[in-house]
């Protein structure tokens, strides 16, 4: 084996490496905007990349040995799953719309096995027929599989920086899958060109030419929606849509919604300059923030599309906004009119309620993404930290799911059973409708505090000068099984995920209705 060739494989390892990463990374956010981002989704797409790879190296040893010293085979499988990459947002797609009714759990296995699985398989099989590859002697297999092994996981450590933090935010998932499976698919086809295998270059030309397409076309919606905005990035997909207000007006009239994973986060009227939400439960938060004197200082722990702040800058409060995705800061500015002066820091929640030194009156926590909540953030500890934030007198609140009773309702009643736990009054108030519609709002406190005399007031808004009778009575909730969450023992993501799931499947069944009808 020449020097040459040696080096040759290892960059094709290098590369393959790298492209196990980028398709990992590329099929779990694919799957956000269909299925969530859930343990349930997350575990699925691990354990279908493990199981992709551990079917390829299978695979790779037994076709290694039969093809011995063939490096035909070696560019033919890296063909194989370069073309396997390029079709993945074609075949994704197709097969989430056909499992978007199926559970959670089985939807995003069955779609990662149709459009993820294949290429790793392929992807897995080039190790070792590469260490066959470079292995004359039994007595230095060993080195060879420890660089092969090596130099793919360096591929795949640099990758997945490299997609995470740069590409995919930048250019979202379609156009960098795309071109990272011609990539690897470019060099082993030169390599069989140069050899006279002129299928290759057919097969060349026909991915550059299929990816080509599907990165310059656009996706269609109705005639009644407009897209002002679309981004993929590591903390989920992103998009502005006008769009009608099915199902939540009477008139089902235009309103602009934030969706992030398929998942409205805000939803505002065209009329009066988008200053107004549409949905009712969110006037429900200044409401119960509005037994606070104008001038009071707020810390908001997730921006949305900025209804919150516009809110309590109606009532007068001072608010510094957390928020870890600079692209809502930006679309909420573009696209929402929020003032760019107001005061947002972007950083990790937790992180900014643990490292300043400043106080507020209330501290807010909004941190949904899609439909998974930051548990991090809703622990004894966390709490705790939160507490230090406040000024004698405070109040924290959060937002959460609308369930309280049975397995769904556990995780609520153990956030509950938390905020007792660290020494704060705590009521709970519920938005109207039922509990896989409605939003639950915990209000903690150190002093007792009187919601029957609250003020706000917008178009559209419920007429809202009383709350007490929104309050959950504390008897009708049973926290002998629920848990109270600590850091080190992060289970409220397993005790949400009930809940998450009735919500995720609600939303799709909107969204199936009323965006995948496409023209």
């Amino acid at each position: 084996m020449s020097t040459t060739n040696t080096r040759y494989f290892y960059f094709l390892s290098f590369l393959e490496g790298g492209s196990v990463m980028a398709c990992e990374l590329a099929g779990a956010k694919a799957l956000a905007p269909y299925f969530g981002t859930s343990l349930y989704v997350w575990a699925a797409a691990l354990a279908l990349t493990l199981g992709g790879l551990m079917t390829g190296y299978f695979t790779g040893g037994i076709l290694s040995k039969k093809y011995v010293n063939d490096e035909r085979l070696l560019y033919w499988v890296l063909i194989a799953a370069g073309a396997a990459l390029v079709l993945m947002p074609f075949t994704s797609k197709w097969i989430m719309q056909a499992t978007i009714d199926m559970s959670l759990q089985m939807g995003a296995i069955i779609s990662l096995l149709i459009f993820m699985f294949p290429p790793l398989v392929f992807m897995g099989m080039t190790s070792p027929i590469i260490i066959n590859l470079l292995t004359a002697e039994a007595k230095k297999a060993g080195n060879s599989a420890g660089n092969v092994y090596a130099i793919s996981t360096l591929g795949g450590i640099l990758f997945t920086f490299l997609m995470g933090f740069f590409i995919i935010p930048e250019f979202g998932i379609n156009m960098p899958v795309i071109v990272v499976g011609i990539l690897l698919a470019l060099f082993p086809a030169l390599s069989l060109i140069r050899g006279k295998t002129m299928l290759a270059a057919g097969v060349l030309i026909g991915l550059i030419s299929l990816g080509s397409w599907k990165i310059m076309a656009k996706e269609k919606y109705p005639e009644n929606y407009k897209v002002h905005y679309h981004s993929e990035g590591i903390l989920g997909q992103v998009k502005v849509v006008d769009h009608p207000a099915y199902e939540f007006t009477e008139d089902n009239r235009l309103g602009r919604g934030l969706i992030v994973n398929n998942t409205l986060q805000t939803f505002v009227g065209l009329d009066h300059d988008l200053q107004y939400s549409i949905w009712s439960w969110s006037h429900y938060f200044p409401a119960a923030a509005s037994i606070y004197p104008e001038g009071s200082e707020v810390l908001l722990l997730g921006l949305g599309g900025g209804t919150l702040v516009k809110q309590f800058n109606r009532l007068g409060f001072n608010t510094d906004v957390v928020e870890i995705d600079k692209r809502i800061y930006d679309v909420s500015v573009d696209y929402f009119n929020l003032d760019p002066a107001t005061n947002v820091i972007i950083d990790d929640a937790r992180h900014y309620i643990k490292t300043t030194d400043k106080k507020y009156d209330i501290v807010i926590f909004d941190t949904f993404l899609s439909e998974s909540v930051p548990e991090h953030l809703l622990t004894l500890e966390g709490f705790e930290d939160a507490k230090k934030c406040l000024k004698p007198g405070g109040m924290i609140m959060s937002n959460f799911y609308g369930f309280t009773n049975g397995d769904s309702g556990k995780a609520a009643r153990s956030v509950y059973k938390t905020f007792l736990a660290s020494g704060l009054k705590t009521k709970l108030l519920a938005t109207p409708g039922g509990e896989d519609s409605r939003n639950l709002v915990f209000l903690a406190s150190e002093t007792e505090n009187d919601f029957s005399n609250t003020r706000y007031d917008e178009p559209g808004a419920p007429e809202l000068s009383d709350l007490t009778g929104f309050l959950i009575s504390p008897k009708t909730l049973d926290i002998s099984d629920a848990i109270v969450l600590r850091d080190s023992s992060p289970i409220l993501s397993k005790l949400y995920a009930q809940a998450s799931m009735q919500w995720r499947r609600s939303y799709n069944d909107y969204y199936q209705k009323h965006f995948f009808n496409k023209k």
